[in-house]
């Protein structure tokens, strides 16, 4: 089969099959566009990840055409994009965000959640009243019983330098052949991305950032003295994308009739990605107010 046809294998994969299983990952095209785009995507070495949730990244990127593969960065960072206007839009509407609260426990009757506790204060909860869990698996197996959710994680590494780009420097530059996957350049700094980056978790935080700098100044053509940096490094940044913890994730729906899951680790049909984790917030808001009457909804992040 011609190197091109070979992700039609993913497309067509059984279910639990992995990427290595459906096509062959190999040579110039898997090299340099589909593992990277893949590695990116699922967090998880393509050959071991499930096909299917392969299969869907590619049908919603090269599948739909030139269009739905162009990148949106957010120049302003994530609280810009995100944060600040879901604030803004919930308070607009005369709700309270409350923070520095943590939630010990839920008291279950009837098959409801009957009340929150806070520890220092509980929360009782209405016939209206709708809970989603906006947290961590590990978070909502403990809160919610018998759950089951994703077991197995991998890494997240970024490293950021504050160095202005050079003119010309491209918003988002793919890197093969390195510790370096994505460089972004913002006005005021370079960052990098790298995926699956366990075997970088317990690397000296220097010595990582000097080594990754070498890479940006070759790239960049930056001086190679290193500038002000920062690490950061997610131990549990996402859950594992293969076959066994793909099926062990929830529904949006729990047990409980007013009791519902919102994150990238529930079944949303893509894997640990921003998208992933916009859909399951719709969807979790329209499962809570499906068929039932308007009333108050408690949100837990």
């Amino acid at each position: 089969m011609p190197e091109y046809l070979a992700p039609l294998g993913v497309l067509r994969a059984k279910p639990a099959a992995t990427v290595g299983e459906a096509m062959v990952c190999r040579g110039p095209l898997y090299d340099r566009l589909l593992r990277p785009v893949l590695l990116a995507a699922l967090n998880t070495e393509p050959r071991q990840a499930d096909a299917q949730l392969a299969a869907q990244i590619m049908r919603e990127t090269f599948r739909a055409g030139g269009q739905a593969c162009r990148p949106i960065v957010a120049t302003g960072g994530l609280n810009d994009a995100f944060v600040d206007p879901a604030l803004r839009y919930i308070k607009e509407r005369g709700a309270t965000v409350g923070f520095a609260r943590s939630l010990r426990k839920v008291r279950y009757d009837g098959g409801r959640a009957q009340e929150l506790d806070f520890g220092e204060d509980q929360a009782s909860l209405a016939e209206e009243d709708r809970v989603i869990f906006a947290v961590p698996p590990v978070v909502a197996k403990a809160l919610v019983p018998d759950l089951t959710v994703p077991e197995k994680f991998h890494a997240i590494a970024n490293a950021h330098f504050r160095v202005v780009p050079p003119p010309g420097q491209p918003t988002i530059l793919g890197v093969v052949n390195g510790v370096t996957e994505w460089l972004f350049a913002f006005p005021d700094r370079l960052s990098v991305t790298i995926s699956s980056a366990d075997r970088l978790m317990d690397e000296p935080r220097e010595k990582l950032a000097e080594t990754i700098w070498r890479e940006v100044a070759r790239l960049t053509g930056l001086a190679e003295k290193l500038p002000r940096w920062q690490i950061v490094r997610e131990r549990r940044a996402t859950f594992a994308a293969t076959p066994e913890e793909a099926a062990k994730r929830p529904e949006t729906r729990t047990r409980y009739d007013n009791l519902f899951l919102a994150g990238d680790w529930t079944r949303t049909g893509l894997p640990a990605t921003i998208e992933g984790s916009i859909r399951s917030g719709l969807s979790a808001a329209a499962a809570a107010s499906r068929g039932k009457a308007a009333g108050a909804s408690r949100t837990a992040a």
